[in-house]
């Protein structure tokens, strides 16, 4: 099930319950951001893991993005993914660039004031909701949100583990919702029958659809699995989207590179791929502006 999302429906089909082992799609994120501070790396898997899982819920070209903001309002991080899979995650240059960051605990990080904001929707139609962080914690917060935001009861838990080296040892995920009309306290016996330890979703981890059946059904007799969707790393970025990082600067800055025939570099913050733009590409940036 690497960087598949199972899913399944339990509790004569009145609960969904979906799984994802993504400790490829963390790791590959956490190492494109490229910073070393464990904590940061930390809330930002856990982030990200709780957030692809949520792709499953998402339909046509539906998108799903998450802003935590930290009490200190400069703090954010950045999750998003789509129907297809396609997702995406990064600190923000004030909290990586933060110094006392060495020692702090997640909770301190997220702080008594912190924020969740979720946009859900295609570019037609969409739905912005806010909630606070009750708990300091990603996880019960995210589980929050929607019980919150969108009255729907949900659990969410990640179970992640970075060495000192900052590589992702594993990553797992579990995300339950009760489908509508469904007893609040399914949500609760789901809970008591299954953990996301290590030791039981590495269990998951390289056996096919009807092993996972089988191994889901100690748990839950009446497990129907109704399908398997891939996640994995996509930016969006794009070198048209950096021409607007070129207007930034002013016609005689643009006019010093192209006397002096150098290249303008710029990179993508989320996913490290750096853009050139040679003198005759910024000579026709500047005669548009004419």
């Amino acid at each position: 099930m690497k960087n598949k999302i199972i899913k399944a429906l339990v509790f004569d089909k009145q609960v969904r319950l979906y799984f994802v082992d993504n400790t490829a799609l963390i790791n590959e994120i956490i190492n494109l951001n490229g910073h070393n501070n464990r904590i940061i790396n930390v809330a930002l898997g856990k982030t990200v893991s709780g957030i692809s899982l949520l792709s499953a819920t998402l339909k046509g070209e539906q998108r799903l993005s998450a802003t935590i903001t930290m009490s200190n309002p400069k703090y954010k991080i950045f999750a998003d993914t789509s129907a297809h899979g396609n997702v995406r995650g990064y600190a923000n240059q004030s909290l990586v660039k933060a110094s006392g960051m060495e020692d702090v605990s997640i909770q301190n990080l997220i702080g008594q004031k912190a924020s969740i904001r979720m946009i859900t929707g295609s570019d037609m139609n969409q739905f912005t909701g806010i909630t606070d962080m009750p708990y300091q914690n990603i996880d019960k917060d995210l589980s929050h949100y929607f019980n919150q935001s969108e009255q729907l009861e949900t659990y969410i838990e990640t179970n992640l583990a970075i060495n000192k080296e900052n590589t992702v040892l594993y990553s797992y995920a579990m995300f339950a919702q009760l489908l509508p009309g469904a007893p609040r306290h399914l949500l609760s016996e789901m809970k008591e029958r299954i953990n996301t330890s290590s030791s039981f979703l590495a269990k998951l981890k390289g056996i096919d659809r009807i092993q996972i059946q089988e191994e889901l059904r100690n748990y839950f007799s009446d497990l129907e699995i109704i399908g398997q969707v891939p996640v994995q790393f996509s930016c969006r970025c794009s070198k048209e989207m950096f021409y607007g990082m070129l207007n930034s600067l002013d016609e005689k800055e643009l006019m010093t590179y192209i006397y002096a025939n150098k290249i303008i570099k710029s990179s993508c913050h989320i996913c490290g791929r750096t853009y050139q733009f040679y003198p005759t590409e910024i000579k026709t940036l500047l005669r548009k502006e004419e």
